[in-house]
């Protein structure tokens, strides 16, 4: 870290605070009267997670204004320091829900004060769209094909009856599978930037003060994204879909923002099929809640052996995603 930098926050620093931890990061808020920060300390050996092409993602998305300010990098890229978005509205994560595409939905919209989830979701959508394509591409079929190579090679190895049984499970769902990415290859939409994680928990919610806006009475929310661990270009509906099927919305919002979003993606493919796109949005919910599913999986196969309730948790999140699945 420049001596400089490294200064100001070993002097200023009044309190360092775990925001959250997860498998291939922990992130800290160090607060600073000139403005608080965020220190990411990322594993060493996160070999899913490409941190070059994370990077590149999230620059990008500051270039768009819909990610923080990225202050630092380490050499190494274990460590990043980057703007702190106070939530001054409320936490977006309140959104958080699990619905598989045919799950009962709430009656009601959730109360949240002075935002419309669906037009900023769908602003979002937008601005996320228009981001350069990045240099690595995957379709849904090769991500597919990815993880379960991988865990075909853990199964060689894998004693736990509990993830064999679950691997075997897997595996006899290889037809549906298949049916679910040959209606996403039927829709011919362009590979665009796709973050591939929209859940509640990584997006922000950021105001822009009154005295930016034409309105001296009103401030603009907006929805900023954090964590592109997994951002590639890949199939639009793939975003949409782990947006519609982690966030906590009424069948009314969800077929709102499912329009904007997909007339959008059609409008940027010179397509006119609306209809055809929205019929493969099931598919697509069911590729991402599998690929969950399959990511627990992978995450229980690289614990020890002895690690008996981290192979018990890993299964229980994985037979949760699976239960999503139509």
């Amino acid at each position: 870290m420049p001596a400089a930098m490294y200064h100001s926050l070993l002097t200023q620093c009044s309190a360092v605070t775990l925001l959250n931890a997860g498998l291939s990061n922990q992130n800290y808020r160090l607060s600073c009267p000139t403005g608080d920060k965020v220190l990411r300390v990322n594993q060493r050996h996160s070999h899913w997670c490409n941190r070059e092409l994370e990077i590149e993602c999230w620059r990008a998305a500051i270039d768009a204004n819909i990610a923080p300010q990225l202050e630092w990098v380490s050499d190494d890229k274990q460590f990043y320091l980057s703007e702190f978005v106070a939530q001054q509205q409320g936490d977006w994560s309140q959104f958080s829900s699990m619905f598989g595409h045919s799950s009962s939905r709430p009656l009601a919209a959730m109360s949240h004060p002075h935002v419309d989830a669906v037009t900023l979701l769908a602003q979002l959508f937008a601005s996320l769209s228009q981001l350069p394509v990045p240099s690595k591409s995957i379709t849904v079929s090769a991500q597919w094909q990815q993880y379960a190579q991988q865990l075909a090679q853990y199964s060689a190895e894998q004693t736990q009856g509990q993830w064999q049984q679950a691997w075997q499970q897997l595996q006899c769902m290889n037809v549906r599978v298949r049916h679910w990415l040959s209606q996403l290859e039927s829709c011919v939409l362009l590979p665009i930037f796709c973050h591939r994680d929209l859940t509640p928990h990584n997006v922000l919610l950021s105001s822009t003060s009154a005295c930016q806006t034409h309105d001296d009475n009103v401030d603009q929310a907006k929805l900023y994204c954090i964590d592109y661990e997994y951002a590639v270009a890949s199939h639009p509906l793939f975003d949409l879909a782990s947006a519609v099927a982690t966030h906590e919305l009424t069948n009314e919002q969800v077929n709102q923002l499912t329009h904007k979003v997909i007339v959008q993606y059609c409008q940027m493919a010179s397509l006119t099929d609306v209809a055809a796109a929205k019929a493969a949005l099931p598919a697509a919910i069911n590729c991402f809640w599998l690929f969950s599913a399959m990511w627990a999986l992978l995450m229980a196969a690289e614990t020890t052996q002895e690690d008996t309730l981290a192979m018990s948790k890993y299964i229980k999140f994985y037979n949760q995603y699976l239960a999503l699945i139509h």
